[in-house]
């Protein structure tokens, strides 16, 4: 045998490889993941908030509250009271 000859380790390095492909991979698909959930939920959640807000009256929304008798620290007021004052 040649002192020169170079000895090989056919599985040196294998589990090393093996594992940062499974990170990398892991990696790859995180992103992807983010991207798909930000691209097909929250831009439309955005959308629709955009949606809503330019079309909401307060004050309406206010006064059908108050009619239903939501809110109890804004009683509504009645008639009655308006013709004293």
């Amino acid at each position: 045998i040649p002192l020169q000859t170079k000895i090989e380790f056919p599985l040196h390095g294998t589990h090393l490889k093996k594992t940062l492909a499974i990170v990398r991979n892991a990696c790859l698909l995180s992103l992807v993941a983010s991207l798909c959930f930000h691209s097909m939920y929250n831009i439309q959640q955005i959308n629709h908030y955009n949606r809503f807000y330019s079309n909401y009256d307060p004050i309406d929304a206010f006064d059908r509250m108050q009619s239903g008798g939501y809110l109890s620290s804004f009683p509504k007021e009645k008639e009655d009271s308006k013709d004293k004052k």
